[in-house]
């Protein structure tokens, strides 16, 4: 309970922080193991306009079916963003698993965003894919403007050693205000 009630914490501080970050999932639908976490590096360009980003994640487990993940983008602008992802079916070998993600993430301005990922584990590789939608509260000066920014997110991770993975995502625009991109980078585990 008292995981559950710092990640609340840490989602909550991030509500301060305001500016849309473009980071796709860089996972799968599986959940960090209960008292363990993960660091990763992760590459980003966008496209249209064209804008690099180098984002650093962390993540913990909470507990067998939650986990807590936070990211750090550093480019243009330095972004910040945190959600809470819950594991609705394992994802195993038998078959192919399914987690939901909702979280907060910004810096100039704040967005809200959800996630629903797919993905499934094969011998050598994980395909994933998610649908990520977002709520961007953009303060144009005189008021503020509300977008939905809405993503379809397709990528593999690749086992290199035993606690370690490389991913590669393309995050495809499916609305006018979402910007398409592509990433990949290394994630730890430990």
């Amino acid at each position: 309970m008292k995981r559950i009630l710092m990640a609340l914490l840490l989602v909550g501080f991030t509500t301060t922080l305001l500016q849309p970050a473009q980071a796709g999932v860089f996972g799968t639908a599986g959940i960090i193991k209960s008292g363990h976490f993960a660091l990763g590096l992760e590459p980003e360009i966008t496209f249209s306009p064209s804008e690099f980003m180098l984002f650093i994640h962390g993540g913990l487990g909470l507990t067998s079916r939650i986990d807590l993940d936070l990211k750090i983008g550093l480019g243009a602008d330095t972004v910040f963003g945190a959600d809470v992802e819950f594991g609705l079916i394992p994802d195993t070998k038998r078959g192919p698993g399914l987690s939901f993600a909702a979280g907060v993430h910004g810096s100039d301005n704040l967005g809200l965003d959800a996630t629903l990922l797919l993905s499934n584990n094969f011998r050598t590789f994980n395909l994933f894919g998610a649908l990520d939608a977002d709520i961007e509260f953009v303060d144009t000066g005189d008021d503020t403007e509300i977008f939905f920014p809405l993503y379809v997110d397709i990528g593999v991770a690749i086992p290199i050693a035993s606690q370690m993975e490389f991913l590669l995502e393309g995050n495809i625009g499916i609305t006018d205000a979402a910007v398409s991109s592509l990433s990949g980078g290394i994630m730890f585990y430990f």
